[in-house]
C-alpha cells in the first residue's frame, strides 16, 4: 500500500508544478497599453519649474491620434502637433497640483511639443515634452500631486531638486530620474514599475545641487511589461516573406500557449479527470483558439470605436475575473458531480446486494468532455484574455491598410496556440493512462476529484487576482 501512495505523492507533486504554478504566474504584458508620466520639479529663488513628460505606448497613441489630426485628413501636420501639445500642456493644471505651505502654485506653459517615434508593428509611440513655470517663495514645503491619466496603467515618476541658490532639506522623492525622463527604463524595475503620484519636499536658500545625470541601473528601452516585439514586427513583411511570417506567427502562438498561463492548466486537468480522447483534446484546443481570436477582434473593434472613453488595459482585470469565475464554476460543478457519482455505486450495492455478487467493480461515472457546456466553459476560461501583442498586430495591419494580412497573422497565431494546447492535452491523457494503470483502483478514483479541485483552485486564483486588480 505504501508504494502506490508514494507514487501518488510523486504524481501530485508533478501535477502541482505543471498545473498550479502556471496558473498563478499568468499575467498578460501591458507595455503596449501604458501611459507613462514624469514630472521633474526644480526650485530656484522665487520660482518653480516643471519639466513634464508624457510617454504614450502604441495603443494609447492609436486612440489619441484622431484628436491630434484635427482636420481628419490622415496626416498630422506641424500646426496640429503644436496645437494639441499646447492644449494638453495647459490641461495639466487640472491634474498636476503644486502647493507651497498650503498655497497653490499657478503654472503657466512655457513650451510644449510632441514627437512620434516608431513602436512595435510599425505603429507610432508619442512623447509630449512640456515646460511649466510658476512663482514660489524662497523657502517652504512643497507638495506635489499628479493625477494625469490616473485611470491608465503605466510608469509614474516624480523628482524634486534644488537649482542654483536653493537647497533641498528633506524630500520623499529622489533628485534624479532613474529613466532619464522616460527615455530609458531600468530593466531591473520593469516588472515592478514606479507608481509615484505624490511628493513632499522642504527647501531653503543654500547651495543648489548640480543638475543630475541619469545612470546606475542597467537600462532598457522597453516599457513596463512590454513583450512580443518579434511577433509584432511580422506585420511589415511583404512578398515571399509573408509565408515565412505566417509560419513564424504559428510558432509564436505555440510559444504563447506553452508559456506561463492557465489555458493549458485547465485543459490538462479537465481531460485527465474526464477520461477524454485525442479528438476531445483537438476540440478543446480549437475552441480556446477561436475564443482567443474573437477576443482580439472584439477588443480591437472597441479600441477603434471608443478611442476617447475606452481604456482597454482596464478590461483585462475584468476579463481575468470572468475567466476565473467560469473556471471556478466549472471545477466546482465537476467536483460535485464526481462526488455524487463516486458515492452512487455504494448506495446501489447496499440496496441490491444480490445483484452484485459476480459483478465487476463499479467505475465512477465521468462527465463527457465533449459536452457543449464544458467546451464553452473551457473556451471562455482559456481564451477570453487576448494577447496584447496580437491586438498590436491587428491595429498595425489596419494602419498599414493590410487588414487581410493582419487577420491571417492573428489566425496563424491562434492556430499555433491551438496546436500547442492539443499537444499538452495528448501528453496529459497519456500520462493519465499510465497513472491509472499503475495505481490501485481505489487511489485511481481520486484522479477525477483531484483534477476538478485543480480547476476550481486555478479559477479561484484568477478570480481573486482579478478582484485585486480592479
Amino acid at each position: 500500500m505504501m508504494r502506490p501512495l508514494r507514487r501518488l505523492g510523486v504524481i501530485v507533486f508533478v501535477a502541482g508544478a505543471c498545473l498550479l504554478l502556471p496558473g498563478v504566474a499568468t499575467a498578460h504584458p501591458l507595455g503596449n497599453f501604458t501611459v507613462n508620466t514624469y514630472a521633474e520639479i526644480e526650485l530656484t529663488p522665487g520660482s518653480v519649474r516643471v519639466d513634464y513628460v508624457l510617454d504614450l505606448a502604441e495603443i494609447p497613441t492609436v486612440q489619441v491620434r484622431p484628436q491630434i489630426d484635427a482636420d481628419g485628413d490622415g496626416r498630422v501636420s506641424q500646426v496640429e502637433r503644436s496645437a494639441w501639445a499646447t492644449e494638453t500642456a495647459e490641461s495639466l493644471g487640472s491634474s498636476l497640483t503644486l502647493t507651497i505651505d498650503g498655497d497653490e502654485v499657478t503654472l503657466d506653459v512655457v513650451s510644449a511639443s510632441i514627437a512620434f517615434r516608431p513602436g512595435q508593428g510599425g505603429l507610432d509611440v508619442l512623447r509630449l515634452d512640456a515646460v511649466l513655470r510658476g512663482a514660489a517663495p524662497t523657502a517652504g514645503t512643497l507638495v506635489v500631486s499628479d493625477d494625469t491619466f490616473a485611470e491608465r496603467v503605466g510608469w509614474r515618476e516624480i523628482v524634486v531638486r534644488g537649482g542654483p541658490g536653493v537647497a533641498i532639506a528633506r524630500s520623499t522623492v529622489p533628485a534624479r530620474s532613474v529613466t532619464d525622463a522616460l527615455r530609458s527604463y531600468p530593466s531591473d524595475l520593469l516588472t515592478s514599475p514606479l507608481d509615484v503620484r505624490e511628493a513632499t519636499a522642504s527647501y531653503r536658500p543654500g547651495a543648489g545641487a548640480p543638475a543630475p545625470t541619469a545612470g546606475g541601473a542597467e537600462a532598457s528601452r522597453d516599457r513596463p511589461g512590454e513583450d512580443g516585439g518579434a511577433f509584432a514586427g511580422l506585420v511589415g513583411r511583404t512578398g515571399p516573406f509573408m509565408v515565412v511570417a505566417l509560419l513564424m506567427a504559428f510558432g509564436f502562438g505555440a510559444l504563447h500557449a506553452l508559456g506561463p498561463g492557465h489555458g493549458k492548466t485547465l485543459m490538462a486537468a479537465y481531460l485527465v479527470g474526464s477520461g477524454g480522447h485525442i479528438r476531445q483534446a483537438i476540440a478543446i484546443g480549437g475552441s480556446v483558439a477561436l475564443m482567443h481570436t474573437a477576443s482580439v477582434l472584439a477588443l480591437g473593434f472597441v479600441v477603434l470605436s471608443a478611442t476617447e472613453a475606452f481604456t482597454p488595459e482596464r478590461v483585462y482585470p475584468w476579463l481575468g475575473l470572468a475567466s476565473g469565475a467560469v473556471a471556478l464554476a466549472l471545477g466546482a460543478g465537476l467536483l460535485v458531480a464526481r462526488l455524487r457519482a463516486r458515492n452512487r455505486p455504494l448506495v446501489e450495492h447496499h440496496a441490491h446486494p444480490h445483484e452484485h455478487r459476480h459483478a465487476h467493480p463499479h467505475e465512477p461515472h465521468r462527465a463527457s468532455p465533449t459536452s457543449r457546456r464544458g467546451l464553452m466553459a473551457l473556451a471562455a476560461a482559456g481564451g477570453l484574455l487576448p494577447s496584447p501583442t496580437a491586438l498590436v498586430v491587428l491595429l498595425a495591419a489596419l494602419a498599414l491598410d493590410r487588414l487581410a494580412y493582419g487577420l491571417a497573422l492573428v489566425a496563424a497565431f491562434s492556430l499555433g496556440l491551438a496546436a500547442a494546447l492539443v499537444v499538452v492535452g495528448v501528453v496529459a491523457l497519456r500520462a493519465g493512462d499510465v497513472v491509472s494503470r499503475r495505481l490501485s483502483s481505489r487511489i485511481a478514483r481520486l484522479i477525477p476529484l483531484t483534477s476538478a479541485s485543480a480547476i476550481a483552485v486555478v479559477g479561484l486564483g484568477l478570480l481573486v487576482r482579478g478582484i485585486a486588480q480592479i
